[in-house]
């Protein structure tokens, strides 16, 4: 019962965000070749994406609803009264949950990703024709004591318009362009180099066909960077926060992102459990539409506070891990206080 009212809720939802997203892609229609099909196709690959950022609220109203269900049926009242008890009620509804936790915790980490890479990838190759990291100056990545930027990065992995700033200390010593290059062999291998090298009293220009420039800098981490950090998957945003420690740079962000996606199949299991206290402390007197108005309080609550702290964590800086635990930590404890109640 709670998998079909979860089920039936989580399609209703994906069905208003769908089409949603669609509107909104309704003003890039007839860029370059982007179709109508484009943007139904765009809409449909982020579908996983939403799943995973619904679920909670999902597993919320779908258990509520599903409880409450049985509830209006008298099936709990009989399930009482033959001996059952909130407790062995509530196994029956965890496990269910962790089922469900478990399957989107699998979507979110190995399908939503990459789906959304490649959906976003498509997109921008329709409309523009190659992936622009900004409409600027590009993307900005440190490499040691150097510092590159490129213009674009095709989905193949060649580079366009690279510049690389090599440093000694705080004095630049160079600055090599090149017009493309492509990464192989734990290296960079660019064509038609220009390096503009800054020697005692003199500047000294060398043009090369081409050259290798050893890197850890992978086109794989260069396009985490240039995706938001909502994007990414748990295991990539582990290696990306690697990276700039390596290189020392402000990991914050990433670090929040890595942590509440790693906490949120155990948000997504207390709302499940959250459900319970409310059904059986009001079953007889609240009907369905004020549990699921409820349901969608909570649910819609949990997402602006785990948002807005998240979000104060990093202005004041908090620890990422205290930041992303605490807004599940209170949904467990709100969830034994409440079950303290019944009992």
């Amino acid at each position: 019962v709670i998998l079909l009212h979860t089920l039936i809720t989580l399609l209703v939802l994906l069905g208003i965000y769908f089409f949603t997203t669609l509107v909104g892609e309704m003003g890039s229609v007839g860029r370059g070749s982007y179709t109508l099909l484009d943007a139904m196709v765009y809409s449909a690959m982020l579908i996983p994406k939403q799943i995973y950022e619904l679920f909670p609220m999902v597993a919320l109203l779908g258990t509520m609803l599903g409880l409450g269900s049985l509830a209006n049926s008298s099936e709990l009242t009989v399930m009482r009264a033959a001996g059952v008890s909130i407790r062995g009620i509530a196994l029956v509804v965890g496990k269910v949950g962790l089922l469900m936790v478990i399957v989107v915790a699998l979507l979110s980490e190995f399908v939503a990703p990459a789906l959304e890479k490649v959906a976003h990838f498509q997109r921008m190759q329709a409309i523009e024709r190659s992936i622009s990291f900004s409409t600027g100056s590009g993307l900005w990545v440190r490499d040691g004591d150097s510092f590159l930027t490129m213009s674009n990065l095709m989905p193949d992995g060649e580079a366009q318009g690279i510049t690389r700033y090599q440093m000694d200390g705080q004095r630049l010593i160079a600055i090599a362009t090149a017009r493309s290059g492509r990464y192989e062999q734990d290296s960079w291998l660019v064509e038609r180099v220009t390096i503009t090298r800054f020697e005692a009293g003199q500047v000294v220009v060398e043009k090369l066909k081409e050259q290798r420039w050893h890197s850890t800098l992978t086109p794989e981490v260069i396009g985490t960077a240039a995706l938001p950090a909502e994007n990414l998957s748990v295991l990539e945003l582990a290696d990306f926060v690697a990276y700039l420690r390596e290189n020392g740079l402000a990991s914050q962000r990433y670090e929040m992102a890595m942590w509440m996606r790693t906490f949120a199949p155990l948000a997504t299991g207390g709302m499940i459990l959250l459900a319970l206290p409310f059904v059986f402390g009001s079953n007889r007197n609240v009907g369905m539409d004020r549990r699921i108005l409820l349901g969608v309080l909570l649910g819609i609550g949990f997402y602006l506070f785990n948002g807005v702290f998240s979000r104060v964590g990093l202005i004041y800086n908090l620890s990422p891990f205290v930041s992303a635990a605490t807004p599940t930590l209170l949904v467990y404890t709100l969830w034994f206080v409440l079950m303290r109640r019944l009992h």
